[in-house]
C-alpha cells in the first residue's frame, strides 16, 4: 500500500522521491522542494523494489522520479474493475458521440482517433450507431497495443546506470520487464491482425493504426466509394469477438 501511495504522489508534476537524513527513509517532495515536509515515505528496501520493478528512474542527486511504466501502474491501480488494461495505456474518459441534435451516446474508454471518431458518430439506416461499443473498444485495444509495441525501452530511463539497490539484478530486471511488455504487445497486435482476412486487415491497419481516411483506402484498394468503412467495421466486429 505504501508503494502504491508513493507512486500516486509521484505522478504530480515535478515530484521526486529523495532520501531523508541518513538515507534509510525516502520521502516524496512535491515540485522537488526538499524544504517541505514529504507527503509520503518509503524505506530504502521499498525504493529498491520500485527500481527493480522499473517503476521509477534516477532523477539526479540521489533522487528518483516516476517513469512511464510507473505512470501506467498508477493508472492501472486507480482504474475501475474491468478497465485496468485500458487505463494503463491512456486516461479513461467519458465521451459523448453526437449524431444529430437529439442522439447522444456516452462511451467510456480511450479518446478516439480521427477515423474511428468519425465512424462512431455515424448511424445506419435504422438509426443505430454504425460502430458498436464492442467494436470501438476493439479498435482502442488494438491501438493501445500497437503504440506499446512501438515504444521500445521507456523514454527517460537510464538502463546503464546501476540502481542504488544493492541488488545485482535491479537494472537488468527493469530492462527485462520493459522488453517483456513490448514483446507481449507486439504479439497481441500480430495475433489480432493475422486473424483477419487480408482486405479486412488492411482496412483495420489503415483506419486504426495509421489513421488514413477511408477515401484513401478505397483508392488504394480500387474499392467502390463508402466500402472502406464497411470493411473496417467487419474487421473490428471480428476483433471484438476475440
Amino acid at each position: 500500500m505504501n508503494k502504491a501511495r508513493v507512486l500516486a504522489r509521484l505522478a504530480s508534476s515535478g515530484a521526486v522521491l529523495a532520501p531523508i537524513k541518513d538515507g534509510a527513509v525516502y520521502g516524496v517532495f512535491p515540485g522537488g522542494d526538499r524544504r517541505r515536509r514529504p507527503t509520503a515515505r518509503l524505506s530504502r528496501a521499498e525504493v529498491r523494489e520500485l527500481v527493480s520493478d522499473g517503476a521509477i528512474r534516477e532523477a539526479g542527486a540521489g533522487s528518483y522520479a516516476l517513469n512511464e511504466a510507473g505512470g501506467a501502474r498508477v493508472r492501472r491501480e486507480a482504474a475501475a474493475p474491468g478497465e485496468e488494461f485500458l487505463a494503463q495505456h491512456a486516461s479513461i474518459v467519458d465521451r459523448s458521440v453526437i449524431s444529430g441534435a437529439a442522439n447522444i451516446r456516452v462511451l467510456r474508454g480511450f479518446a478516439l482517433n480521427g477515423v474511428i471518431k468519425r465512424l462512431a458518430a455515424l448511424r445506419d439506416h435504422a438509426d443505430r450507431p454504425w460502430l458498436s461499443d464492442a467494436e470501438i473498444e476493439a479498435a482502442a485495444r488494438l491501438r493501445a497495443d500497437w503504440e506499446a509495441a512501438q515504444i521500445g525501452f521507456l523514454r527517460g530511463s537510464d538502463w546503464s546506470a546501476p540502481p542504488r539497490s544493492g541488488t545485482a539484478r535491479g537494472s537488468s530486471a527493469a530492462v527485462e520487464n520493459a522488453m517483456t511488455r513490448q514483446s507481449d504487445a507486439r504479439r497481441r497486435v500480430n495475433e489480432a491482425l493475422n486473424s483477419l482476412a487480408p482486405p479486412l486487415r488492411r482496412a483495420v491497419e489503415r483506419g486504426c493504426l495509421h489513421e488514413d481516411g477511408m477515401e484513401a483506402l478505397e483508392r488504394a484498394e480500387g474499392w467502390p466509394q463508402r466500402s472502406g468503412k464497411l470493411a473496417l467495421k467487419l474487421g473490428l466486429a471480428q476483433l471484438a469477438t476475440r
